[in-house]
């Protein structure tokens, strides 16, 4: 291999393995709430935001849920906030499932473009955390658990 083609690759893997570290800014969303209310991503610019997307026929998401709703009490008065952005569910089953769940922070409806906008995925539940500059700063893919979900925002509080 000669020289200039072991610079080249050379910065190629320095960029690769560098990337990680430059955090994407979170894409912006708007969708209403189970009050017709219309709710944005950026209403809620300088805390630290998780993004669930979930759906009611999703075993996972629906167990993680009331794990979810305990951190956000726990942690809210920090200034985290959680947004639960509902894909692939049944009007009807909505309300059920957050009766279930407990949960109380927002809810939003018919959340399917923004799946396309965080990079498209094929698994749920997806969660987001945004740090409090608006940069997406950890993307978890399946159900966690309370201390899981807390060991990575207690670092950006």
């Amino acid at each position: 291999m000669n020289a200039k083609i072991r610079v080249y690759a050379i910065m190629l893997i320095s960029l690769f393995l560098i990337s990680p570290l430059f955090a994407k800014k979170a894409p912006d969303f708007t969708f209403k709430n189970l009050e017709g209310k219309e709710i944005s991503l950026s209403d809620y610019k300088g805390k630290v935001i998780m993004v669930n997307f979930w759906a009611t026929w999703c075993g996972p998401c629906i167990h993680e849920m009331p794990d979810l709703e305990k951190l956000y009490q726990t942690y809210k008065k920090d200034g985290l906030q959680i947004i639960g952005l509902t894909v692939s569910s049944k009007a009807k089953q909505i309300p059920i499932k957050i009766k279930k769940t407990g949960v109380t922070y927002p809810i939003l409806l018919n959340a399917e473009s923004a799946v396309a906008s965080y990079g498209g995925f094929g698994s749920i539940p997806h969660t987001f955390i945004i740090n409090r500059a608006g940069e997406i700063v950890k993307v978890i893919e399946g159900g966690r658990s309370y201390k899981d979900f807390e060991a990575i925002i207690k670092k950006l509080l």
